[in-house]
């Protein structure tokens, strides 16, 4: 419940003061000594009493995770060390791993199906088809893949020996490195009649260099027209969306954050854009700044919006990380549209060109969207 939450934030806050009070000599203590008495006399009943145990760390994590929890912003989030370790790389497009795609056989083996060009795995000769046996003498048949991947994630900036089979019973051993590797957050490939489609999984480190790179090479190629898939898009750094922003459309307003005392600050483009017909695919897990990109080019009727009505996230995150490396996740302000539109109040972007996929895997959103452009 709510209550809770914000009795461990009261609770949790006064017992840091108080504890900054025994080592500055008692500023603020006299204010926050009840509650901080509380705290630790509930932290010390648990520990003398709770039938199962559990670490102090444990109690500490559970306490500054409800703290932000008790905002009641789904936005807002507190990560462990090790989460915000791994929230970084995501930020990045990044991933901590050897540079393979693994799939689970019914016998609880793990196949490699493909290996990234440039990793470690293709540097150290590892193929499609070989089996992983074991991680630095770790048995890993009967894991899940989940628990092979956090397995090989523990070793990162580390070499450590994998053992491989092909199958048939011939085994080897190569010794590699977990690596930070940059996973681009962008696809794309050149439909008929000339359509460039290009897929944005996310606005995070890369997006604008990968998506300008994209449009480029597919203008090189043949494209005349272009779709842009941002379904199922969480969103990502506002650098990023204002980039290929500005490279595609015209002069003018591309963005607005609004902080917390109503402060505007307005982000624009310059006169060189993209004229080329297009349209944005988009869901309900268009999120954040994906929303803002169809948002912007429907409010510029730069090209036709199709899809589902999306998430109708409009507010900005702040990431401070604390002093053990911890971190909260917190929403520090809010964004608008070009024509400032509040996506939040709006329940999210709604499609020019309504459309939802069918059960039999057709992709009538796709289909849909190459049908409105004109050449």
């Amino acid at each position: 419940s709510f209550a809770v939450p914000c009795a461990l934030l009261r609770l949790m806050c006064a017992a840091a003061v108080l504890t900054y009070s025994w080592v500055i000599g008692g500023f603020g203590a006299k204010e926050y000594a009840d509650d901080a008495k509380k705290y630790i006399e509930i932290e010390k009943l648990i520990s003398e009493n709770y039938v199962d145990g559990i670490a102090r760390s444990e109690l500490y994590e559970s306490a500054a995770s409800a703290m932000v929890r008790s905002l009641g912003d789904k936005w807002s989030y507190y990560m462990t060390a090790e989460q915000y370790a791994a929230y970084k790389l995501s930020s990045a497009n990044e991933y901590a791993g050897i540079g393979v795609s693994l799939k689970q056989n019914d016998k609880g083996e793990f196949e490699i199906s493909s290996v990234d060009p440039g990793t470690p795995a293709y540097t150290a000769g590892l193929t499609a088809g070989q089996f992983i046996v074991s991680v630095d003498g770790e048995k890993v048949k009967g894991m899940t893949i989940t628990e092979l991947q956090e397995l090989i994630r523990s070793k990162l900036d580390k070499n450590f020996n994998l053992e491989v089979s092909d199958g048939k019973g011939d085994e080897s051993t190569v010794n590699l490195a977990c690596e930070a590797i940059y996973q681009s957050p962008v696809s794309h490939r050149l439909l008929d009649d000339g359509v460039g489609y290009i897929k944005i999984r996310n606005f995070e480190a890369g997006c604008c260099r990968d998506t300008v790179a994209a449009i480029e090479y597919l203008i090189s190629i043949g494209a005349k027209s272009f779709v842009f898939d941002l379904r199922d898009n969480p969103g990502g750094l506002l650098s990023e969306l204002a980039g290929v922003l500005d490279y595609i459309l015209p002069e003018g307003d591309l963005f607005v954050s609004v902080d917390k005392t109503g402060r505007e600050t307005v982000l624009r483009s310059d006169k060189i854009c993209l004229k080329y017909n297009m349209a944005v695919l988009v869901n309900e897990n268009t999120y954040s700044a994906a929303e803002f990109f169809a948002a912007a080019i429907q409010e510029y009727d730069w090209g036709t919006v199709v899809g589902g009505q999306t998430g109708g996230k409009a507010r900005s995150q702040s990431t401070v990380e604390l002093s053990d490396g911890s971190a909260i996740h917190i929403s520090t302000g809010k964004y608008l549209t070009p024509d400032r539109k509040d996506l939040a109040a709006a329940g999210g972007v709604t499609p020019d060109v309504p459309v939802q996929n069918t059960v039999d895997g057709t992709d009538l959103q796709l289909d849909t969207a190459v049908s409105k452009l004109r050449y």
